[in-house]
């Protein structure tokens, strides 16, 4: 199926993917706590269940190949909202040029299916930031 090096290039991609996704979880719940309250039904929703699911989904594809669990570490939190918001629009842009990368780089339907479900996933999430962000200062932060 994998020659040894797609094979450990794609261990090192899903350990990428899970260690993205579960610094997002942590990162849009310290943002949720700064956010003002007409954002932070968004924010929560960027950092919900669909980042479980992809953690669920990445970690059960890194054991199957690996017999082993995915190792994780934090990541920095926010301490601003705006500030916040610019860094997360760009990890999303970010994640979703890797997950693309991915989808691309393989013929597995299994790995090409995850990473496509997530990479659509970080575009949204993109599009809601750059929402968010406009409308904190053209709205004063009202959606």
């Amino acid at each position: 199926m994998y020659d040894q090096r797609q094979y450990y290039n794609l261990l090192q991609q899903l350990q990428k993917a899970i260690q993205g996704e579960y610094e997002a979880i942590r990162y849009y719940e310290q943002l949720a706590k700064l956010a003002p309250p007409d954002h932070r039904r968004y924010i929560e929703q960027i950092g919900g269940d669909e980042r479980l699911e992809h953690i669920v989904s990445f970690s059960n594809l890194y054991r199957r190949l690996t017999g082993q669990e995915p190792q994780v570490v934090p990541g920095a939190l926010p301490t601003e909202y705006v500030s916040g918001l610019k860094k997360a629009f760009d990890d999303e842009q970010e994640a979703a040029d890797f997950y693309q990368k991915v989808y691309l780089g393989t013929n597995d339907p299994h790995v090409r299916n995850i990473f496509f479900e997530a990479m659509t996933d970080e575009m949204r999430h993109a599009t809601t930031i750059a929402f968010l962000y406009s409308n904190y200062f053209l709205e004063d932060g009202r959606v």
